[in-house]
């Protein structure tokens, strides 16, 4: 009987033991728990009571059309990818954080004859869409088009999807073209209307370029200096879009100015401008001062050589030179008058520092040179501080032809050093100024 009892006493101790045992280790265990938010979002898996000390792995599977936004303790971010893996250290509450994919409509439409297709009507953000043009036999295909704006010239246009998008492919009759030249570095975006036709073509330079006119191919005039072109298409038409790197501004008061097609004045005026006196000139002309008086002492010079010197131009203003320009332009055309005539905002007449010398049979011709005139101030116009600008053989440097009868002043010092160079006088001022 004593024997039983004792067996009943030893069953219940160890009862007490395993159950203080479970309180503890409830009491001490990690309870790891999992929300979804929002709770449509996604299925989460790894919730549980753990053992302080033990690694697991949560993870995080969004519904369709949803996606995984990152793991979250009390409001901070641990983690950002679906699967995460840490210790336990206690109890724990973690949230998912889902958000709606950004899911985008792509529509393709047609204006012309041709046919189109889209790889998806519906994707999500950062996805590749394409669209696909196919002209009728009689169309070609023009361009893709977005709410009357161009987009792309490639039949087959490929992008990441970041906004819904509605592209229009635009289909024109074969004989609808402008044939396209373009000279220097930019493109040209053609767009139409076809009802009456109607073509609008826009110049668009790369980084470091600008445009600067339109040029009618058959005429070889200058049209348009405007970026955007418009005009009724009325049969085959040949037009170059002409771009060039971006015009340096100079200062015009400057002797070292640097005047060439690469530079500009703007609209500089000299303010020191004095008139020539009738001796050589028509009495009209004028230059700056310092300029004049050292033409005075070389024409004086000249003379006691026995050589008559005569100015038949000097200064020219901005609005002056504009006209000249495009005058010979009309006579020549355009590519023609660039080989002799400088565009308004990069004469060096308009320095108030530049002559042109004639008053012989020979008229301002390369025979100039083979005059007395001609070889006197080759010889010696460097001494009165007078460069000759265009030499011979010099087309390619300075862009424009031989001119015997062109020569600027630079003042005395810089004249013999450029004689001395064996430069031409843009190179020589291009070293010189380091402005420039």
């Amino acid at each position: 009987m004593a024997k039983r009892r004792r067996k009943r006493r030893g069953f219940r101790l160890f009862f007490l033991l395993m159950l203080l045992a479970g309180l503890l280790a409830i009491k001490w265990a990690g309870t790891v728990s999992l929300v979804a938010d929002p709770g449509a979002g996604g299925t989460l898996t790894g919730a549980g009571w753990y053992f302080p000390g033990a690694k697991i792995t949560v993870a995080a599977r969004p519904q369709a059309g949803w996606e995984f936004v990152g793991w979250t303790v009390r409001g901070e971010t641990v983690s950002e990818t679906p699967e995460y893996t840490f210790t336990v250290a206690g109890k724990i509450e973690l949230k998912a954080q889902f958000r709606p994919l950004d899911l985008y409509a792509m529509e393709a439409l047609a204006r012309g004859r041709g046919s189109v297709a889209v790889s998806a009507q519906q994707v999500v953000r950062g996805e590749v869409v394409v669209f696909t043009a196919q002209p009728e036999p009689g169309y070609r295909f023009a361009y893709w088009e977005e709410d009357g704006e161009f987009v792309s010239a490639e039949a087959v246009y490929s992008f990441a999807a970041q906004a819904p998008r509605n592209l229009r492919a635009v289909f024109v009759p074969e004989e609808y073209r402008v044939d396209l030249e373009v000279e220097g570095d930019g493109e040209v975006v053609e767009t139409w209307s076809l009802e009456p036709a109607r073509v609008t073509l826009k110049a668009v330079p790369r980084e470091g370029y600008e445009f600067f006119g339109w040029v009618d191919m058959d005429t070889e005039q200058e049209i348009e200096t405007e970026a955007v072109l418009s005009f009724a298409w009325k049969g085959g038409r040949r037009l170059m879009a002409r771009f060039r790197p971006q015009l340096v501004h100079v200062d015009g008061d400057s002797l070292m100015a640097v005047a060439s097609k690469q530079t500009t004045i703007g609209q500089y005026a000299p303010d020191d401008l004095v008139y020539l006196p009738a001796d050589y000139s028509s009495g009209k002309a004028r230059l700056r001062r310092e300029a004049a008086e050292a033409l005075d002492k070389m024409y004086r010079a000249a003379l006691a050589d026995g050589v008559k010197l005569y100015v038949v131009s000097a200064y020219r203003d901005y609005q002056k030179q504009t006209n000249l320009f495009y005058r010979y332009a009309k006579e020549d055309g355009i590519f023609e008058a660039e080989r002799y005539s400088a565009r308004p905002g990069q004469s060096e007449h308009q320095l108030g520092t530049t002559v042109d010398f004639g008053g012989t049979s020979t008229g301002l011709t390369e025979a100039f040179f083979h005059t007395p005139q001609g070889q006197w101030l080759y010889n010696n116009a460097h001494k009165f501080g007078f460069a000759l600008s265009y030499p011979k053989g010099s087309e390619e440097i300075t862009g424009y032809i031989f001119e015997p009868w062109h020569y600027r002043y630079i003042g005395v010092e810089l004249a013999r050093e450029w004689k001395e160079s064996g430069l031409t006088l843009v190179e020589f001022l291009i070293k010189k100024n380091q402005a420039f």
